[in-house]
């Protein structure tokens, strides 16, 4: 688990939540550009690597047993839960697989966003708690062109992921940048969405 905290800004952080298990993939250069843009405009963050901090998305029967009451039994949930109390903005930096983000980042919803401590359910639907978060960003990458995932798979991420479970939980600034076809695409292609992204995170 990486941290960077810095002074400029207090009170504006970013919480970066990362999900590749590969350093060499075109998602981990997302990951150090956006960091490289922050440390330069001296913003002060943190970043959840889930694959390295060994984050297990699945709900035991245990765990299940405190969804009531909104506990846990994973001392990785009351930690990130404590960043996402800490943070203003969140930066989603995860692969298109399948039409969708990894399960990691699904479970990462699953369990880390209580009942309770995230939301709470009423009788029109649920209300979120965490209206504290301005902006969520969500980056990745896929394989498949970027209209392609909008008009025939759905929009997962715009209409399901942003625009249903994250907006339910009161986080505003939603939005959501992909870059497709990651694997046709040039070095300098490459270079220029990792120029567009940095511009993008530290404005």
């Amino acid at each position: 688990m990486t941290t960077k905290k810095t002074s400029k800004k207090t009170g504006e952080r970013t919480l970066i939540v990362y999900a590749h298990p590969y350093d060499g993939s075109f998602n981990h250069a997302v990951l150090e550009a956006v960091t490289s843009a922050l440390d330069k405009a001296n913003w002060p963050y943190n970043v959840i690597d889930l694959y390295a901090d060994g984050f297990d998305p699945r709900y035991t029967a245990e765990e299940l047993a405190l969804f009531s009451e909104g506990g846990t039994l994973d001392p990785l949930v009351s930690h990130y839960q404590k960043l996402i109390e800490g943070a203003s903005r969140i930066i989603v930096i995860c692969p298109i697989w399948w039409s969708d983000v990894p399960a990691i980042v699904k479970g990462f919803v699953d369990k880390v966003m209580k009942q309770g401590w995230a939301y709470h359910a009423t009788a029109s639907g649920v209300k979120g708690h965490l209206t504290h978060i301005q902006q969520v960003l969500v980056l990745t990458t896929s394989t498949s062109p970027t209209w392609y995932l909008r008009r025939f798979c759905g929009n997962y991420v715009g209409s399901v992921f942003l625009g249903a479970a994250i907006k339910q939980l009161g986080m505003r600034g939603r939005s959501w940048v992909n870059f497709g076809t990651v694997g046709k695409a040039s070095r300098g292609q490459h270079k220029k969405h990792l120029k567009r992204i940095a511009r993008l995170v530290a404005k």
